[in-house]
């Protein structure tokens, strides 16, 4: 077992290659210090019929560590909440602890530890003013019987639970006080962890506060499977707050986001507790986690004769910010157009497509023309182009049977459009194009988890946002970061954007290749597995690796135009007897030039790049051992 080490987000510049450690690695603990609990949301599990706010605040008088705390408050109400959270890394064996203080009467109270494979399948352990007992529902062995135990109001507790490889589950409640464990469980259970997630259950009238304080996930090594759409181990890189009323307002989703002279912008919908839609935000950011909202936000609101506004998709042409957003109008929704020099003061320039129903459209510039996709009369994709950006003529609508929300970029390396459908029960869907109108099948891409702040059958991973330059083009899609709007299930007899326990802007990304820095764990099937996210961690293009057995690669220089073409290292990872074959192909050099192979400094291989710039290094690997590689040139 290996405990991940949290690298706190301010430190990771977007000159990846000048950090000790490239790539992301798991935040697996949370003290509550951010004064948010970004990556927890509430879920309620009581049986009211009537919206309940959850009490969930942050404790900044009396927290049990560092300047905070989070803490429950009982009122006048029954209540039972969930506050779970996915952005941990949970591969098995992995283990889970948090503390907790009840201050108050201690008595009409239950507080736990879970750990979630769907709302329905859990397990775990809970205090209550009585003792201690096994919590548990679902895929897990028969129950226990509890403990007595007296719970002293002020006491600091910690609550553990682990998981095994062989499916043993483990609980403890600890008095910190004294160091003695005060219950222990251990029994059979089958559940797959998705989520972990806090437990609290005060009656009406309990007069109780529940304190919870550092929060630690011990897991399996982290790994993320190549060609696959993946959360960031950061997860949510936005913060929102519980009850926003200033202008400000809540992040959420439905944004847009370009990199331009390595600076991260972000356009994005305002909405909070009183109006669904209310204007647009702006934010900058030097590394693509750590966000600065401008401060005068809204840069530009709705015209006051609509009802409301949605998506926005902003590019750079010709060194003005031009902006499509939706607009709900007295006769539907429709497309506007707004542009600015500076990307924070706007003219609004009225509807820019105003064909009903034209919502939520995101653009592309190429070779003097605009692409616009939108929600065409709600359960289809229309496509429309410009030669302007603000007079849009109709070419193709896609049937598609059902409400989504669309994404598009270019890519420069295939010369073709990508079209994503996300929402609507199907997840996120993707399609391709040569021309920009005509569109190939929808292929199931990506789904929601069971459990988590992106569980929502219908849309929990929406409104995605690719990581463009100003006119919405990639370089390669195999290198691909991204944003999403997180959405969830829990409403609380409510509509979920009224109280915004729901709506985060959350990182994802789908790579493939080589990364430097990166450790990349190579299968014989030729699957990669990383060993943390690459965010922004320049590729190490035209290098691959093909191996017999399983081999753990590190490249830790890479420049195809050098002397020294690639420097790192390279293990074979079986414990079986022999040696393994490994082939290291390099692509894009100087045709007729020659390289040569070194291992622990000693070269076993040269050999001359063919008329393409193509060269292959085949050699073998003794099991178990680990050695330094360097390619380079004569």
């Amino acid at each position: 077992m290996r405990t991940i080490v949290f690298f706190a987000v301010s430190l990771i510049s977007f000159n990846i290659a000048a950090s000790d450690n490239r790539g992301l690695l798991p935040v697996n603990l949370d003290g509550f210090e951010t004064g948010d609990w970004r990556n927890f949301r509430p879920h309620y599990i009581g049986d009211s019929d009537q919206w309940i706010r959850p009490n969930f605040v942050i404790n900044n008088t009396d927290p049990l560590n560092g300047n905070y705390s989070l803490q429950w408050r009982s009122d006048d109400k029954t209540h039972q909440w969930l506050m779970l959270s996915n952005a941990f890394y949970l591969a098995r064996p992995f283990t889970a602890s948090v503390d907790l203080r009840v201050n108050g009467t201690a008595k009409d109270f239950a507080a736990g530890l879970l750990l979630l494979e769907s709302i329905n399948d859990y397990a775990g352990i809970k205090i209550t003013g009585e003792g201690a007992e096994l919590f548990k529902q679902g895929k897990t062995s028969v129950a226990q019987p509890g403990i007595e135990m007296d719970v002293v109001p002020g006491t600091i507790y910690r609550m553990f639970v682990s998981l095994s490889d062989d499916h043993i589950l483990k609980a403890d409640i600890t008095d910190m006080t004294s160091g003695r464990i005060i219950s222990r469980f251990e029994t059979t259970s089958l559940i797959d962890p998705a989520a972990v997630s806090l437990y609290v259950r005060t009656g009406s009238g309990s007069a109780t506060a529940i304190d919870f304080d550092d929060m630690k996930i011990n897991a399996s090594d982290y790994f993320i499977p190549a060609g696959k759409y993946v959360r960031s181990p950061h997860f949510v890189v936005l913060p929102r707050k519980s009850d926003v009323e200033q202008d400000q307002g809540n992040w959420v989703g439905s944004q847009s986001t370009m990199l331009i002279d390595g600076e991260f912008l972000m356009w994005y919908r305002i909405r909070d507790n009183q109006q669904r839609g209310r204007g647009y935000g702006f934010a900058t950011s030097t590394d693509g986690l750590d966000w600065d909202k401008y401060e005068n936000n809204p840069v530009f609101t709705h015209d006051p004769e609509y009802y409301s506004n949605e998506k926005i998709s902003v590019l750079k042409v010709d060194g003005l910010f031009r902006a499509w957003y939706g607009v709900d109008t007295p006769g539907g929704w429709f497309t506007a157009y707004a542009t600015s020099e500076d990307g924070r003061n706007w003219k609004q320039h009225g509807l820019a497509v105003d064909e009903t129903y034209c919502k939520d459209a995101v653009v592309i510039y190429l070779d003097g023309t605009y692409y616009l996709y939108s929600i065409k009369d709600d359960n289809k994709i229309g496509v429309y182009t410009s030669p302007n950006g603000f007079d849009f003529t109709h070419e193709n609508t896609i049937d598609i049977g059902i409400h989504r929300h669309v994404a598009a970029f270019y890519e420069k390396r295939t010369g073709l459009f990508h079209l994503y459908s996300t929402g609507g029960y199907n997840g996120v869907c993707h399609a391709v194009s040569d021309n920009g109108i005509d569109f190939g099948f929808f292929t199931n891409v990506w789904n929601p988890p069971a459990v988590g702040i992106d569980d929502w059958e219908r849309a929990g991973i929406t409104y995605l946002s690719f990581v463009t330059d100003g006119h919405g083009h990639i370089d390669d899609a195999r290198n691909l970061p991204f944003y999403y709007q997180a959405r969830n299930t829990w409403d609380n007899n409510s509509p979920g954007w009224l109280f915004h326990g729901d709506d985060r802007v959350v990182l994802a990304g789908k790579f493939e290749g080589i990364y430097p820095g990166v450790a990349a764990r190579i299968m014989p099937d030729g699957a990669i597995y990383y060993e943390s996210f690459p965010f922004m961690v320049p590729k190490a293009e035209g290098l691959s690796f093909a191996v017999m057995r399983p081999v753990i690669v590190v490249i830790d220089q890479w420049d195809r135009h050098g002397d020294i073409i690639a420097s790192g290292s390279l293990e074979a990872l079986s414990g079986d007897p022999g040696n393994t074959q490994v082939q290291i192909k390099l692509e894009k050099l100087v045709p007729g030039a020659g390289y040569r192979i070194f291992t622990d400094g000693n070269p076993i291989q040269e050999t001359v790049a063919d008329r393409y710039g193509k060269i292959l290094f085949t050699f073998t690997v003794e099991q178990g051992r680990h050695m330094d590689l360097t390619i380079s040139r004569p």
